[in-house]
């Protein structure tokens, strides 16, 4: 019995973590700039892709130095692991 509580326990935390992966492929995170091209993000760093795009959460362009700290993102990241597109979400 303890065996399976064990089971569920980890299957329980594996999906938890599979949350944060939306159905069209973008995750979501908390996301602050460092030195350009990095960024952030839940404290991986992560290199911005050439071209990449940043939309602030009125739906304008956004450049990295304009993302205020610990913004909560949607994010997109390419077959390379780079960042290619961010969405910053609306404040609670």
């Amino acid at each position: 019995m303890r065996r399976l509580s064990l089971l569920i326990a980890f299957i329980a935390l594996v999906a938890c973590e599979s949350n944060k992966t939306l159905s069209d492929g973008t995750m979501l995170g908390v996301m602050t700039t460092g030195q350009l091209p990095t960024v952030v993000i839940d404290g991986k760093d992560y290199r911005l892709a050439p071209g990449a795009r940043i939309m602030g959460p009125n739906k304008a362009t956004l450049t990295p130095n304009q993302v205020p700290p610990n913004s909560n993102v949607r994010y997109r990241v390419d077959s390379s692991g780079q960042v290619s597109q961010v969405w910053i979400l609306p404040a609670n």
